[in-house]
């Protein structure tokens, strides 16, 4: 009977092994590499900045732009004066973009009465190697009837293109 059991166990033992080697004949190992690339570009950007009407006597500075902001100084002489500047915007980049928001803000509370501006929103959809603009008006009302005691007011934007 302990024969038999060691030759069961042996068999046993036998046949495993020949599985295993049978098993390693007939399995493949399978590799698989793969490399994954960003290849757009995101690039809206300001490029440029100029003063488009002046009225006489006025002064528009020299505006300064950056990539992503625009800077300028408008000297308003007498009511009906207007200073209007165009900015323009481009993406340069692959990715084309959709605007979020475009806010404006005048600082009313500390600012000149006298002194209004008006902003134009630049386009919605903004294709990839396309160009829109803002236009800024600051304009001394021909309704003022009196020079005011406070002489500048202060304009703050913000313009936000996201991802389409």
């Amino acid at each position: 009977m302990k024969n038999t059991k060691n030759i069961i166990i042996g068999a046993l033992l036998i046949v495993i092994l020949l599985m295993a080697v049978g098993y390693s004949a007939f399995a493949t190992q399978l590799t698989l590499n793969g490399i994954a690339e960003i290849t757009g570009i995101w690039d809206v950007k300001i490029t440029y900045i100029e003063a488009q009407e002046i009225s006489i006597g006025c002064d528009p500075g020299e505006p300064q732009y950056t990539n992503t902001t625009a800077t300028f100084n408008a000297k308003l002489v007498k009511p009906g004066d207007i200073i209007i500047y165009e900015i323009t915007i481009q993406n340069a980049g692959t990715i084309d973009a959709t605007l979020d928001k475009a806010l404006f803000e005048a600082d009313d509370v500390n600012g000149s009465p006298a002194i209004r501006y008006t902003v134009t929103e630049p386009d919605k959809t903004l294709k990839a190697g396309e160009e829109t603009t803002v236009t800024i008006a600051i304009v001394y009302p021909t309704t003022t009837s009196e020079v005011p005691s406070v002489k500048t007011k202060t304009i703050t934007g913000v313009i936000e293109y996201v991802q389409e």
